[in-house]
């Protein structure tokens, strides 16, 4: 066998080399504190010349997610000291009805009055005149408002006007030259840009989060009225009860939205109100007392294949009604459910949204022609827009 053909001399030659390798090993490995020695044995003296010399281990440096910087981290930081001094906490009080909605009544069986407390944001968007924006959910029916300042200052609030139907309302304080955040501009705005909520969720007050802008024009069903909450960006950005009536702010440090619903069973979806939506309320708001918009009258949704089969409609062009509401301008005009609106003064209706767009841009008492298809045939209503009433039937 070739193992029997090595010879003693050779095999004694590489179990020394084998033993020098370990011992040279095993002094890499033992700890050069001066004194420490392995129990029976004595510990050998060390030379400099002859120790190793042992690097400390250095972690790798942390990576940013992609496209975040330094510059942006400095940029998302000036944009949140911009607007936070202005994002106020609103405490509310309100009244609960006892039984049977008769509080007077049961009153005296209390000893004292039923009162629930409520907390949300708002933003100071006119310093000089005291005038803050924010939710009409977070304010209505409020029986008391306290408004206070990321500074400590504290003042009483009033509602100078609410509207459900853009969820938003205005406070006012007797205060002059606070601190107002900057009001962006949404016409450019691009799905994927930086989005900064700001607000005190669950009391937690001037709370950051950061998220990028997921959607814009979305439409939800608002939980108090059942009418469509209309113009909302959706953001990734977390939104938590408390933000409500908060700032959702670009990385300029301007705001870009009012912070306005979240759906609970769902994670990263949070939505506010667009900022230009938000502006022309808040005009109307405290030069009237409420939003004057004009409308036809009508719900509306988009024509499935389902309902164009059904109806024996030519196309899915257009919106089709599927409701009109009493002593509306469509119930004057004798718009009926299920009528479809083409198009709009001949402009044609290709979206659900473009026929919102259309009347967006128009006045309340500004005369339009509706195209509209009906039970095979089309023909032209002319209406009159009026000023959407506050409460709706």
């Amino acid at each position: 066998m070739v193992k029997n053909r090595v010879t003693k001399g050779k095999g004694l030659t590489a179990l020394s080399l084998i033993l020098v390798l370990v011992l040279s090993l095993s002094s890499c490995a033992t700890p050069s504190r001066t004194g420490f020695s392995v129990p029976g044995t004595q510990t050998p003296s060390t030379s400099t010349s002859s120790s190793p010399v042992i690097t400390p281990w250095t972690p790798e440096p942390t990576q940013e997610p992609v496209g975040y910087t330094e510059t942006t981290q400095d940029a998302i930081t000036a944009a949140v000291e911009r607007v936070a001094p202005a994002v106020v906490f609103i405490d509310t009080k309100f009244q609960v009805s006892t039984p049977f909605g008769f509080p007077d009544f049961f009153y005296p069986f209390f000893e004292q009055e039923p009162i629930q407390e409520g907390q949300g944001s708002g933003v100071i968007v006119d310093g000089k005149n005291g005038y803050i924006m924010t939710n009409a959910h977070v304010v209505s029916g409020a029986v008391d408002i306290r408004v206070t300042l990321p500074d400590g200052r504290s003042f009483q609030g009033k509602v100078i006007g609410s509207d459900s139907f853009s969820d938003i309302a205005v406070v006012k304080v007797e205060a002059t030259n606070l601190p107002e955040a900057p009001l962006g501009d949404t016409t450019n705005l691009k799905v994927g840009s930086w989005a900064i909520a700001i607000g005190n969720p669950y009391g937690f007050e001037n709370t950051v989060t950061v998220g990028v802008v997921s959607a814009k024009n979305r439409t939800l069903s608002n939980p108090e009225t059942g009418r469509p909450l209309q113009d909302l960006i959706q953001t990734d950005a977390a939104i938590n009860p408390g933000n409500s009536g908060g700032a959702l702010v670009n990385i300029k440090g301007e705001v870009i939205g009012i912070n306005t619903a979240i759906i609970p069973y769902a994670q990263g979806m949070g939505f506010a109100v667009d900022i230009n939506a938000a502006k022309q309320v808040f005009q109307d708001l405290i030069t009237t007392g409420q939003a004057v918009r004009p409308w036809i009258g009508i719900t509306y949704s988009k024509i499935t294949p389902d309902t164009a089969k059904k109806l024996n409609l030519p196309d899915q062009m257009g919106v089709i009604i599927v409701e009109v509401i009493q002593g509306s301008p469509a119930q004057k005009a004798g718009l009926q459910v299920n009528d479809v609106i083409k198009a709009i003064n001949g402009t044609p209706i290709y979206q659900i949204d473009d026929l919102r767009n259309i009347i967006k841009g128009k006045k309340v008492g500004d005369e339009i022609n509706l195209t509209i298809w009906r039970a095979g045939s089309t023909m032209t209503i002319s209406l009159k827009l009026e000023q959407m009433p506050s409460t709706l039937p």
